[in-house]
């Protein structure tokens, strides 16, 4: 995102009723290269920041100064399972955690992880250990354009909808995408198809379910993603 579009989206959004302004989006938000000025710029707006980093490029002394909270994605303590899923550098992840506990409060720190039906009860053990009392586990989302990059052996079903989406009720949470298109949720994984949030809310209230809404937990509460069975996953260690 340009630099201008970003300080003049901080500038409208600072004149509404927000107060937290996430950095966030497909990788890890600390390798852009201007994080730091972003970081900045909603703390000179008034605004809060916030980020879910997966850990691995923490300054902690930067991040303690400059966030009140700071969300870590975290999925396993395992290093062979943290291998599977892509994550290569727990060891540093680990290590840079320790490092922040050692500047700020356990209290400022959120633990984001994805249950993909690996063992949790070590992580959380380790999380308790650290006095870290705020972890966030969510299932793997059902909706169609997450369910693409799922293996072929994880099946997603929906169940029944409800035809009302809180995030489309209330303005909960707004995304941009790097033209400065004003998304909902729906659209962070695919911009594609986008339609409007009034769009939206016209299809589920006339019982139709949105494209872009297909499997979203929000709408279908029963929705989940068949896993492989317990015996196919690394233990931790």
């Amino acid at each position: 995102m340009a630099w201008g579009l970003f300080t003049s989206i901080l500038e409208r959004e600072s004149k509404q009723h927000i107060e937290r302004v996430s950095l966030q989006g497909e990788g890890e938000p600390m390798m852009h290269p201007r994080f730091w000025d972003m970081v900045d710029a909603i703390r000179a707006h008034g605004l809060v920041p916030y980020t879910i980093t997966n850990g691995s490029l923490m300054d902690a002394l930067r991040v303690a100064a400059a966030f009140p909270a700071i969300g870590i994605s975290i999925d396993t303590i395992d290093p062979e399972y943290a291998q599977r899923i892509g994550r290569f550098k727990l060891h540093r992840v680990l290590r840079n955690l320790d490092a922040l506990l050692g500047v700020l409060s356990p209290n400022r720190i959120i633990i984001h992880t994805v249950d993909m039906g690996q063992p949790l009860e070590p992580l959380k053990l380790f999380l308790r250990r650290r006095g870290i009392n705020q972890h966030m586990i969510q299932p793997l989302q059902p909706k169609a354009d997450y369910a693409k990059r799922y293996s072929p052996g994880e099946s997603p079903t929906w169940g029944a909808c409800t035809y009302r989406c809180r995030f489309l009720a209330a303005p909960l949470m707004r995304y941009y995408d790097i033209t400065g298109l004003e998304l909902p949720c729906c659209f962070i994984k695919n911009t594609a198809d986008f339609v409007s949030s009034e769009q939206l809310r016209q299809q589920l209230n006339q019982r139709i379910v949105p494209t872009c809404c297909q499997g979203c937990g929000a709408i279908f509460p029963h929705a989940k993603v068949e896993l492989p069975a317990p015996s196919d996953m690394v233990t931790s260690r």
